[in-house]
């Protein structure tokens, strides 16, 4: 007599106890030498699994609002990469800018420049990406050190006026060690 679940040798076993046997049996290996699994269900799956998982990442219909500081100290003249820091820099942020604007193409963009303690905006929030590679094209000088707490400040008084829905972000590129500033910077990067 069987009870509570027991059952005698060589009968069958529940359906639920079986769904996982012999799962070796349902992968196969695709064209592309990927395993797949066989079950419809389970492949259906694996494939949202999949989507969301390198979509993850780019959250669309999102406003971002930020300003890319450019450290252009004189320490960004330095030849470790070629021609210098500066160039090697702004193609790089180049890259940004077409990368940023494929993925928010909602977003704005603003440029800033940090050089002889003192910080400039070179271009407000902009949401033509053509004029952000113009102005990374152009011809930039640099000259005396960093300021940090300024540039940050400069970006800071820019982005204040984001409504709270939009993110307001802060990208700094900077070459220097130091920054040489007018008071104590830990006060300005406080999280407000």
């Amino acid at each position: 007599m069987e009870t509570g679940g027991e059952e005698k040798e060589g009968d069958k076993l529940y359906t639920w106890e079986t769904k996982y046997e012999k799962t070796w049996e349902d992968i196969r290996e695709d064209a592309d030498g990927l395993l797949t699994a066989e079950d419809e269900a389970e492949a259906y799956k694996l494939k949202r699994r999949k989507l969301f998982q390198h979509s993850s990442s780019v959250r669309l219909g999102m406003m971002r609002h930020m300003f890319v500081i450019v450290d252009s100290s004189q320490v960004m003249s330095d030849k470790d990469l070629k021609p210098n820091r500066l160039t090697c820099a702004l193609k790089v942020l180049e890259d940004f800018v077409r990368v940023f604007f494929d993925q928010n193409p909602i977003s704005q963009l603003g440029v800033i420049s940090t050089k002889d303690g003192k910080a400039e905006k070179v271009l407000d929030l902009n949401g033509n990406p053509h004029v952000l590679s113009k102005t990374l094209c152009g011809n930039w000088s640099v000259s005396g050190e960093l300021s940090l707490q300024n540039a940050l400040s400069l970006a800071m008084n820019g982005l204040k006026h984001i409504p709270s829905h939009a993110s307001r972000e802060v990208l700094v590129v900077m070459g220097s060690l130091t920054s040489c500033d007018p008071g104590n910077i830990f006060t300005t990067i406080e999280v407000r």
